[in-house]
């Protein structure tokens, strides 16, 4: 006689027939809440970084830019009031350098002059050589977004110059805000 299957009805208690409505908008929205929670992280954290990194170029830029004019203020012989179409004043230093040959050795009688100038927010170095001099002559941007420069000199007779005082201020807009950094810097002629 053969063996009757038996008719057998899988039958699932109440309890394990899925998630209801109820969990599933609970964890719906316990996912989004998780969710923002780590976007805002992402975001704040972000934020954070853009400002640490202008911070460090704004701090960059002010710190090399005091260091040029310092280097070159050290090794002119004199700030002079004027040279070629440069006049000096609180945003134009104009510094008169001696003139060094191919192996860098000193060229008497012969005399570089070093600008430094602000235009439209920028800090510029223009090198404007003798004729005999090994220096190349040229305009170098030094920094961008310099929203005050002054130049003070410790005499207002030029000849008696010794020493320079530099305040360079350099903004960043960051787009919720604006960051400034404000250097200063002092330096004696030294070849006087």
């Amino acid at each position: 006689m053969a063996n009757p299957t038996p008719h057998s009805t899988f039958h699932i208690p109440h309890s394990s027939r899925g998630f209801t409505l109820i969990e599933m908008i609970i964890v719906v929205a316990l996912f989004a809440i998780l969710s923002i929670v780590i976007v805002n992280l992402f975001i704040g954290q972000n934020r954070l970084y853009r400002t640490q990194t202008s911070e460090l170029k704004l701090n960059s830029s002010a710190r090399a830019s005091l260091d040029d004019i310092d280097a070159a203020t050290r090794s002119a012989t004199r700030a002079v009031a004027s040279y070629s179409t440069f006049t000096a004043g609180a945003q134009v230093l104009v510094l008169e350098i001696q003139s060094v040959n191919a192996q860098d050795q000193l060229i008497p009688s012969s005399n570089d002059y070093v600008v430094y100038y602000l235009n439209n927010a920028n800090l510029y170095r223009e090198t404007l050589p003798d004729a005999l001099s090994a220096r190349s002559p040229g305009t170098k941007k030094l920094a961008e977004n310099v929203g005050d420069l002054a130049f003070t000199l410790d005499s207002p007779d030029y000849d008696l110059v010794t020493e320079v005082a530099t305040d360079l201020t350099i903004s960043e807009d960051l787009g919720l805000q604006t960051k400034s950094l404000t250097l200063s810097s002092k330096s004696r002629i030294r070849n006087k």
